[in-house]
């Protein structure tokens, strides 16, 4: 389930630049049920020895100016926020709480929810083209020497981007669904070569993160295709990765 939500505000919403963290506290306060609220945020759901949240959140779809030397980007209404997820009790508390609030804070400003528009439902093939609303991320964890450990981030133009996509779609599936699906093929195709272009560092409190904005084709199960655009694509969704919109 799908909505797209747009905010107003008398003034600029003036936040970081990399304000991922602030959006994604917007969606937890506005969850009316604070247990369910408090659930997500702090448990979530395991399959196996990972866990999901099963949502997703686009950037800020808005006019902006950016301020780099404060480190700031400024955004003006209206502003779009689209939130993705395979949990509808997620989507309708949101929604309901937002529809009904006068107005809520997004860091420091006042913004009340203007329209929220519930998208149709999706049926898809086994080959879509897509563009990413939040750049989409797979990583994976090194041990070292004296129990440290690295983070080592992948593109979409490496091996190892597809077979983390690929087993994170999956086991999102099993946790949806209690089955592995029908068929399991899933890859990604990356449109062109424009890896750097594409590329985002993001610092999401404190740690950075690899991702990759752009656009992709998505060719496989269409079931996984579907899992991949209710929930995200790739890792990190709940903290703003992994959105995309199908084109055409």
């Amino acid at each position: 389930m799908r909505i797209n939500i747009e905010l107003s505000c008398d003034k600029e919403i003036r936040l970081p630049i990399h304000y991922s963290h602030i959006v994604q506290g917007f969606l937890y306060k506005n969850l009316r049920d604070r247990n369910y609220s408090e659930f997500l945020h702090q448990t979530g759901f395991w399959q196996g020895r990972k866990q999901f949240k099963l949502f997703t959140f686009s950037r800020l779809l808005a006019p902006f100016t950016l301020y780099k030397n404060q480190g700031l980007i400024a955004f003006r209404s209206p502003i779009h926020l689209i939130i993705s997820s395979a949990l509808e009790p997620f989507i309708t508390d949101l929604a309901e709480t937002l529809i009904t609030s006068d107005w809520g804070f997004l860091g420091g400003s006042v913004v009340e929810a203007e329209s929220i528009a519930v998208e149709k439902e999706m049926r898809f093939s086994d080959k879509v083209q897509i563009k990413m609303l939040s750049p989409t991320v797979a990583y994976s964890t090194v041990n070292l020497e004296d129990n440290r450990k690295r983070t080592e981030y992948f593109s979409p133009w490496q091996a190892r981007f597809q077979e983390i996509a690929r087993s994170n779609l999956l086991a999102k599936y099993q946790l949806l669904h209690g089955e592995p699906p029908a068929h399991d093929e899933f890859r990604i195709i990356p449109n062109g070569n424009q890896e750097q272009r594409f590329k985002a560092v993001i610092n999401y409190k404190g740690t950075y993160i690899v991702g990759y904005n752009g656009i992709y084709w998505l060719e496989g199960s269409p079931e996984l295709i579907k899992v991949a655009y209710d929930t995200g694509l790739g890792s990190k969704n709940s903290q703003g990765f992994g959105c995309f919109e199908v084109m055409g």
